[in-house]
């Protein structure tokens, strides 16, 4: 009663549930081994695969991970959701929203969610979704956690059925893709398998081969290049299943190491095109009637210049000289010299770093791989990457050809490139790595490394511009 007496009408008021997001949860302490089953979601009999990841992994680690167990190539956008409505939350690439993809108000980036928060009990489940155009959905699931483990690893358990063919069409165009193989009658059948290729299989799975794969995501992780580096830039076009022997050379390439002798490294990258600028001083060098270096300073350049004496010919033509033309070129190509009134002069550039190895050298990194074209350039990081590395010559033209191929470049004739065509490819680099005694001559290095130490730590150097 009230003090008017009065009866005051009551009503039960429910408690509100909090709703807790999985982002708001808290991360696990301990690091476990999180037990984990993928299945593509609407296809019939089920592509799965089981694997185990460490649980502190955050969602864009786990991304390449799911890609390789599943034998994707990487190639599409991604994303995830996770919890259950009315917590779920979707998780974007970093990529997706800096460029404006994503929605506004649903903008959570997957590499600021651990996995232990979005999957925190056995049965719980994420989605991952891969190829909005084909729509590929995947379900995740957490089997089981095993926090005894002294050293969580990734690794793939079991699984069944190949991965679909990109850009297929999704499940559905999955399904008529299947029965068109199969129907060697259907008026679309040759064409088919020939799209997918002769080793497309359906029904096969090699867990082997996925765990081959996975050690290279490891390599990938503890031996990349520095992240925003242009070779960074590069590789992340590449799909790593397309190209594994580029991304084993990672961990041989010592991008991450400690740096050697720099000064030394300088000295020796620089000798060439420093002796030249010297050579042509501050009131250059009068060309012949014809445009070339005179033949005294060409002898004098065989004689002062290392590896200049063994070229074969005797004459002191600078047409008959090719190492004393390309460095010429390269000098010109790297704005250290130009033609002025008959004279071959120094630029402002190049007087500035005449005597300064450190400028020079400097200068070099951010100028390599050289070349006008992309290919030339796209071929130059495989050439540095293969030098850093301590790659044989036979090696290099395997690696370099299997990168080229891997990002999509073909010959005039719709081949993919071989390991004969690399060297053209790659040509302006090889060609000066070789000049300033950075990388020996293929023909003679042949089967075994020789490149010197100081060559591999100016590639090291370059690749982590």
């Amino acid at each position: 009663m009230t003090a008017s007496g009065k009866r005051r009408h009551l009503s039960v008021v429910p408690d509100v549930p909090v709703i807790v997001r999985p982002s708001e949860r808290p991360r696990r302490r301990d690091v476990a081994s999180y037990h984990l089953r993928i299945e593509l979601d609407d296809v019939s009999p089920a592509i799965w695969r089981q694997f185990v990841v460490p649980s502190n992994l955050r969602l864009h680690e786990l991304h390449p991970i799911v890609q390789t167990v599943m034998g994707w190539q990487d190639s599409h956008l991604h994303s995830w959701v996770g919890g259950e409505p009315p917590a779920s939350e979707r998780y974007e690439m970093r990529e997706s929203i800096d460029e404006g993809f994503a929605d506004e108000d649903d903008e959570l980036c997957e590499d600021a969610v651990r996995l232990d928060q979005v999957l925190a009990e056995p049965g719980e489940l994420l989605s991952y979704q891969y190829d909005f155009g084909d729509g590929w959905d995947h379900t995740i699931v957490l089997e089981r956690i095993d926090a005894d483990e002294p050293a969580p690893t990734v690794a793939c358990l079991a699984g069944a059925r190949a991965c679909p063919p990109e850009d297929c069409g999704g499940p559905g165009g999955y399904a008529d893709l299947l029965t068109v193989l199969a129907t060697p009658s259907h008026p679309g059948h040759h064409d088919a398998g020939a799209w997918v290729g002769p080793g497309f299989a359906p029904e096969s799975f090699g867990v082997d081969a996925v765990n081959r794969n996975l050690r290279i995501e490891i390599v990938i992780r503890d031996h990349g290049p520095v992240t925003d580096s242009k070779l960074a830039e590069l590789l992340r076009r590449i799909p790593h299943q397309a190209a594994p022997h580029v991304f084993s050379l990672l961990e041989h390439a010592r991008l991450t190491e400690r740096r050697g002798d720099i000064p030394a490294a300088q000295e020796l990258a620089t000798l060439h095109l420093r002796w030249f600028l010297q050579r042509i001083g501050s009131d250059g060098i009068t060309l012949t009637q014809a445009g070339y270096l005179p033949p005294a300073v060409v002898a004098e350049m065989r004689q002062e210049l290392p590896g200049f004496d063994d070229w074969p010919a005797t004459s002191n033509r600078e047409t008959d000289q090719r190492p004393v033309h390309l460095l010429r070129e390269y000098a010109k190509t790297l704005g250290l010299v130009r033609k002025y009134k008959g004279k071959l002069v120094r630029t402002n550039l190049g007087t500035a770093m005449a005597d300064n190895a450190t400028q020079m050298w400097r200068h070099l990194l951010d100028r390599l791989p050289l070349g006008t074209e992309q290919i030339e350039r796209e071929a130059g990081y495989l050439v540095l990457l293969t030098l850093a590395a301590g790659t044989s010559s036979d090696e290099r033209r395997d690696v370099i050809a299997e990168g080229l191929a891997a990002l999509g470049w073909q010959t005039s004739d719709g081949t993919i490139v071989g390991r004969e065509e690399v060297f053209w490819m790659g040509r302006p680099t090889i060609t000066f790595l070789e000049l300033i005694g950075a990388m020996v001559e293929g023909w003679v290095q042949r089967d075994q490394p020789m490149d010197p130490e100081w060559g591999r730590l100016f590639a090291q150097m370059v690749l982590s511009m």
